[in-house]
Parts: C-alpha cells; sequence; structure tokens
C-alpha cells in the first residue's frame, strides 16, 4: 500500500464558502435520468462501482490521533467508525458502541458496552481491550490532538471482553459529543502497535471501506471492506477522494462526470447546476464558523506554553478591536458569498440550541482610527493576511484589504497551499489567518480546544486564566440551564479578547450527480457513502 505524506494537522478544514439549494439534513435518492431502460453489462457495472468525489483541498495526515481538518473527517466517515455518531436530527447515537453511555450519578464513570462480532479492516477483533488501547494511545501520544478533548478522563478500564469504563477527574457534559467524533474512531490494535505514530500510512479501522492507497497528497483511495459487518449493503467497490483545488474545473469534473460528487460549489455555478438534469445541489447549515485568528501568543507551536508574539495585534489588544470595527460583515457576506452566509460574531451558530444573543459591533472606521492613534504605533500598519490560495479566497482578501486600510491598515495578502497554512499555524509561523471551524453539537468543541493553552487547535496562543477556569466550569457543569449562563459569560470574554474575530457562518453545500444515490449528508458536513451506489448514466 501507498505511504501518505505525514501533514501536520490543523483546526479546521477550508470554510465551505458555496451557495446551496435544499435545505434540510438530506439522503440523495434521486432516481436515474429518464429513459435509461437498456441492461447494464457487468463490464459497466463494475466500472460504475466506483464513486469519485471532488475535495478542494487535501486532507491531513490520516490518523485520527492527529488530525484535525474537515477534509479528514470526510474520508474517516467512511473509514473509520467512532463509537457514537449523530443522525439526520443532530440525535447522538451508537454506532461501535451498543448503546449509549451509562452515566454514574456522580458523573465520573461511563460504562461503554461494546457492539460484539465487529472486525476492523485487518480481520481483528473489535472488544473493549482495543477501545482502551485507542483511548490510551489518544490521551498519552505528545502528539495528540485527542488528548485535549479527553482531558477529563483519567484512566481507562477494561471490564468485561465487550465493556469499558472512562474514569473522570470530574464530570465532562461533552463527553459522549466528543467520543462522536474522532475521539470515538478506535483502531487496530494490531496496526497501531506495528506502526504507532506512523499510524497515517496505512491506517485500519472498522469501516465500509479500508484504506487502499494515496498515490499522493491530493489522491486517497479506499476499497470495499471485507470485513466489514454490514458489508452486503455496501455497493461500491471503490472511493476515490481527488483534491480539486480550482472551483471551475470541480464544476466542470461534475459536469462532465469525471467526478460523481463534488463537496464545495462555486456560488457562481450553482445556477447552472441547479439548471442541469443531471445533477443534485444540496447544502446545510453549518455547525461552525469562519473568521481571522491574530497571533497574540504562539511562539513556540500551539502544543506549547504561550508567550508574547512579536507583532502589533499581540503588543496592542486594541488593534485587534480596530481591526473588528474595520470590517462590514453584511458587505463581505454580498460581494464575497453572493448573501449566502451568515454574518456573525460568535463561535456558536445561530442554529444550534446554545446559540448566544450577542450583538455584533457594527462597522465603524471612525472609532477603528481612533484606536489606531491611540495604541501609538505608526500607520500604515502592516499585517501579513494568511489565506487559502484560490480565486475566491483572493477576493475575500481583497475585501479584507480594502476595508482595513481606510482604518490605518496595510494589508499584504499571503496566499498558501492548505496544508501548508496548517502547519505554519500550528507552529506560529503567521501574522493572522483565514481560518474557520466546521462545528459540532456541543459548544464546548466548538470553543475550547480554540481557546484553552497549550491545546493543538489553539493557534493564536490564547492565555486567559479568567477564561480558561469559565472553559473548565462550563465542561464540567451537567445542568443544561447552568451551562447555556456559563457560554454567555465566555462568548462575552472572548468577543473582549478577540484573538478570533469571528465573521460568518457558512452553509455546506454539495453537488451530486443523479445517477449517485444513498449519500447520506447531514448538517456535520460529512459526505457518508455505506449506502451510495451508482445506477445507469441514461
Amino acid at each position: 500500500m501507498a505511504l501518505s505524506p505525514l501533514v501536520l494537522p490543523a483546526r479546521s478544514g477550508k470554510r465551505v464558502r458555496k451557495l446551496g439549494v435544499l435545505t434540510a439534513a438530506v439522503l440523495v435518492t434521486a432516481g436515474f435520468a429518464a429513459g435509461c431502460s437498456s441492461p447494464t453489462t457487468s463490464a459497466t457495472k463494475a466500472a460504475t462501482s466506483t464513486v469519485t468525489v471532488g475535495l478542494p483541498a487535501a486532507p491531513d495526515a490520516l490518523d485520527p490521533t492527529t488530525s484535525s481538518s474537515l477534509y479528514g473527517r470526510i474520508v474517516f466517515a467512511n473509514m473509520c467508525q467512532k463509537l457514537y455518531d449523530i443522525n439526520s436530527k443532530l440525535s447522538i447515537v451508537p454506532e461501535l458502541a451498543a448503546s449509549l453511555p451509562k452515566i454514574s450519578d456522580n458523573g465520573l464513570t461511563y460504562t461503554i458496552t461494546v457492539r460484539s462480532g465487529i472486525k476492523f479492516n485487518d480481520g481483528t477483533p473489535l472488544n473493549a481491550q482495543a477501545v482502551k488501547t485507542t483511548l490510551d494511545w489518544y490521551l498519552s501520544d505528545p502528539l495528540s490532538q485527542r488528548a485535549s478533548e479527553l482531558s477529563q478522563v483519567k484512566s481507562v478500564s477494561v471490564t468485561g471482553p465487550m465493556t469499558v469504563q472512562l474514569h473522570l477527574s470530574s464530570p465532562f457534559a461533552p463527553l459522549t459529543s466528543i467520543l462522536a467524533d474522532r475521539a470515538g474512531m478506535i483502531l487496530s490494535a494490531k496496526q497501531l502497535h506495528k506502526l504507532g505514530k506512523n499510524f497515517a500510512q496505512d491506517p485500519v479501522c472498522v469501516g465500509p471501506f479500508a484504506f487502499s492507497s494515496r498515490p499522493s497528497t491530493d489522491e486517497i483511495v479506499l476499497a470495499k471492506s471485507h470485513d466489514y459487518h454490514g458489508q452486503s449493503a455496501v455497493h461500491l467497490s471503490k472511493v476515490i477522494f481527488q483534491v480539486i483545488t480550482d472551483p471551475s474545473a470541480m464544476t466542470a469534473d461534475l459536469e462532465s462526470g469525471n467526478i460523481q460528487v463534488a463537496y464545495q460549489v462555486a456560488p457562481q455555478d450553482v445556477k447552472s447546476l441547479e439548471n442541469n438534469s443531471a445533477i443534485h445541489v444540496i447544502s446545510e447549515n453549518s455547525l461552525g464558523y469562519e473568521g481571522l485568528d491574530f497571533n497574540v501568543g504562539n511562539v513556540h507551536g500551539s502544543l506549547s506554553t504561550p508567550g508574547h508574539a512579536d507583532n502589533p495585534f499581540a503588543q496592542h489588544p486594541q488593534l485587534r478591536e480596530a481591526f473588528e470595527l474595520s470590517l462590514n460583515r453584511a458587505q463581505i457576506n454580498k460581494v464575497v458569498f453572493d448573501g449566502q452566509y451568515t454574518p456573525g460574531c460568535t463561535p456558536i451558530p445561530p442554529n444550534s440550541p446554545w446559540a448566544v444573543n450577542y450583538p455584533c459591533p457594527a462597522q465603524n472606521v471612525t472609532q477603528a482610527r481612533k484606536l489606531v492613534a491611540a495604541s501609538g504605533v505608526k500607520t500604515p500598519i502592516h499585517v501579513s493576511l494568511m489565506l487559502d490560495n484560490d480565486p475566491l479566497e483572493i477576493q475575500l482578501g481583497t475585501v479584507i484589504q480594502t476595508m482595513a486600510k481606510s482604518a490605518g491598515f496595510d494589508v499584504s495578502l499571503q496566499p498558501t497551499e492548505f496544508t501548508t497554512s496548517l502547519s505554519r499555524a500550528q507552529a506560529g509561523s503567521y501574522e493572522m489567518f483565514q481560518i474557520g471551524w466546521s462545528g459540532r453539537i456541543d459548544p464546548d468543541q466548538n470553543i475550547y480546544d480554540d481557546w484553552y493553552p497549550r491545546s493543538g487547535l489553539n493557534y493564536t496562543g490564547a492565555d486567559y486564566p479568567a477564561l480558561d477556569k469559565l472553559l473548565t466550569q462550563a465542561r464540567t457543569t451537567m445542568n443544561t440551564a447552568a451551562r447555556k449562563t456559563l457560554y454567555g459569560r465566555i462568548v462575552s470574554m472572548i468577543e473582549n479578547e478577540r484573538n478570533i474575530i469571528y465573521l460568518w457562518y457558512d452553509k455546506y453545500v454539495l453537488g451530486v450527480r443523479k445517477n449517485v444515490t444513498g449519500i447520506a449528508y447531514y448538517p456535520d458536513a460529512l459526505i457518508r457513502l455505506a449506502g451510495a451506489r451508482v445506477g445507469s448514466a441514461g
């Protein structure tokens, strides 16, 4: 099997910057094009049992331990099942677990029973010991992105062949939700012992598809698993994830049939796809956010103790406020995204039951100039904005550049290949970075790792003891009403610091050829292909 290159993990995949048509949790079940009645030969069936998914950027390392990009999660959704998952209604449901966890009265012990008769994609059995081995690895690996997510877990014990207990240092409200994401992906102990930190070279999990190869950073091939317990319901023999960075090329490839699924449709291409009888265009409102990160204290890497970054925004906090006041969120949405997104200024989107009613500051260039003058920094204030290297992102950067100039900022755009930008952000090698987060059900997962010191996702180097205390209190409080109150206070505090200026909430958009059916697509933005099949093109 081909080896995948090791790419440093990151907080988020590229922002989803496209326009959609249908808005609901969707199972793509469209019929075939009219007039398809001729029988399909065996050769044709074999050729059409492959689905190619176009992705706008490359996934990071295919190791749930270190991965953090949205595109990695899309691949994992088809090869690495979790203890829990979400359904179309965003409810948490068992996946590799037999039922939801049993939580002790004091909230300190979670008992999880694992489903029986399940095998990893290398034929080894899933059992309680495999769960313990994986969780222990997530907690102990120095490069683990899961360690901070599972920080309240003191230890994991095996209490029966198919039963594990998670022992917590304090109650931990988001835990079940966390186990419905990468921290709940269970790795083959055999493969983990063999490869260790090189697990991404040949990852083995439980899933409808098994890793086959990664010929290059831009291509990942999965093959139908012969060890998967539900293999009789899996109709595809192969899934290919192909990186296509040019939005126009992505649309052209979808229309020509070179790819069957396009993960981000450019706004200017939506109308033509709507009018194409061979294609569905589907959208889901994001659970996450998009914004600007400022490097305030990330001087030795996000996993290290924060320090004091050497740039004006770190040394003069009022400049972060001035920069925010120079921006017009509604205008950015209108000019760059054709008005399709939702402007906002918190890490919790308005469609979340945890949404906080926080008024966003309006553009106020006069006040921005006063803050700039009060800082004593000579104007124009030079700042480099790292952003993805594609036309729409450059357009976004140009709009931000123009708005900020009126307040005395000279923004130079730094277009950067996506995975490279993630590595630089984690290392602290940036001043300002346009990035986002695909979002989770529990608000803790939209905030904690971005703001808590020594988290791999804390690109800004945030280090605020009072905030840290609130973040910990919110995740250890089991009462929902009390947690909502705490998140109101947290949002107010992070808005005051402005290490991240939150700007808008995306829609996740999918273009699918109509002869591909059975794709499950929910607001978590993951493409689930276990039930997909390809029919005649007509």
